[in-house]
C-alpha cells in the first residue's frame, strides 16, 4: 500500500494540527492545554524524520512540509502564548515585538537550516532546534504559572521576557546541540547514552504526571539540554588555539 511512503507526513500533519490547537487553546485562555499540545507536537515532530530515513522515503517535499508545520507549532505558537501572557500589555509596540523573536528568529533559523549542509556534524545541531525553543518557552509558562497559582503575591514575571529574547537568539547562534537519538542500539555508544537519556526523561514525565509535578520534570529536562550545550560550546571555544599567532 502506497499509505507507508506518505506515514511521515502523516506524522508532520499531526504536528501542524497540534500546533493548531496550541494557538486556538492561547487565544482561549486555556494557557497550560496550549504549553502540553506544544509538548505533544515536538514529540510527533522527532519521529516523522527518524520514520522516513528508517524506511528509506526521504524526500524534498517531507522535509519542505516539515519546515511549515514547524513554523506554525514552534515559532508561531510560542510567539502568541508570550504576547497573550506578558507582553500584548506593554507600551506601543514593544510587547509585539518582543512576543515575535520566537516566529521571526525561529524563521530565520529554518530557512538556514534547509540550506546549510551539515553532514560534518551529522550528531548534532548548529544552533538550538525550533522545537526545543518552543519546549523550552512552554516549560518556562508552565513552571512560572504555577508558581502564580500557589503564591498569589508573586508578581507579573516580566523578568522572563530577556530569558525568552536569549532562548530565540541560541537558534541562530553556532552554539552545537544534541540531535534526538536513532531509534536503536547499534549506532554507537553516544547515540545509545542519549538514547537512554530519552528514555529516562519520558518515564519521569510519565511518572511525574500522576503525582502532580510535570512541569517540574519538563523545566529540568529542557534546562539541562539548553546549559549541556552551552557548557560545551565555552570548553570547545577554551580548548581552541589559534594557528596563526602573531609574535
Amino acid at each position: 500500500m502506497k499509505i507507508k511512503q506518505h506515514l511521515p507526513s502523516i506524522f508532520t500533519m499531526i504536528n501542524l494540527f497540534l500546533g493548531f490547537l496550541a494557538i486556538i487553546n492561547v487565544m482561549s485562555g486555556h494557557y497550560f492545554i496550549a504549553c502540553y499540545f506544544i509538548l505533544a507536537a515536538g514529540a510527533f515532530d522527532s519521529v516523522d524524520g527518524k520514520i522516513a530515513r528508517l524506511m528509506g522515503i526521504p524526500t524534498n517535499f517531507g522535509k519542505e512540509i516539515d519546515s511549515l508545520a514547524d513554523m506554525v507549532s514552534f515559532c508561531l505558537a510560542p510567539s502568541i502564548l508570550v504576547y497573550s501572557l506578558y507582553t500584548q500589555n506593554m507600551p506601543g509596540i514593544t510587547g509585539e515585538i518582543i512576543a515575535s523573536a520566537p516566529l521571526i528568529i525561529g524563521a530565520i533559523r529554518l530557512a538556514r537550516f534547509n540550506i546549510e549542509n551539515d553532514d560534518e556534524h551529522p550528531a548534532d545541531f548548529t544552533g538550538l532546534p525550533t522545537p526545543m525553543n518552543a519546549l523550552s518557552i512552554a516549560s518556562l509558562v508552565l513552571f512560572i504559572e504555577h508558581i502564580k497559582i500557589d503564591n498569589p503575591e508573586y508578581s507579573q514575571p516580566r523578568l522572563l521576557l530577556p530569558l525568552i529574547l536569549s532562548l530565540s537568539y541560541l537558534m541562530v547562534s553556532r552554539v552545537r546541540y544534541a540531535k534526538f537519538p536513532l531509534l536503536n542500539l547499534n549506532s554507537g555508544r553516544q547515540n545509545t547514552m542519549r538514547l537512554a537519556g530519552v528514555l529516562i526523561f519520558v518515564t519521569a514525565f510519565i511518572i511525574s504526571i500522576f503525582i502532580g509535578y510535570p512541569y517540574r520534570v519538563l523545566a529540568g529536562f529542557v534546562g539541562f539540554y539548553i546549559l549541556s550545550g552551552i557548557f560545551k560550546h565555552f570548553i570547545t571555544l577554551g580548548n581552541f588555539t589559534p594557528t596563526n599567532q602573531e609574535t
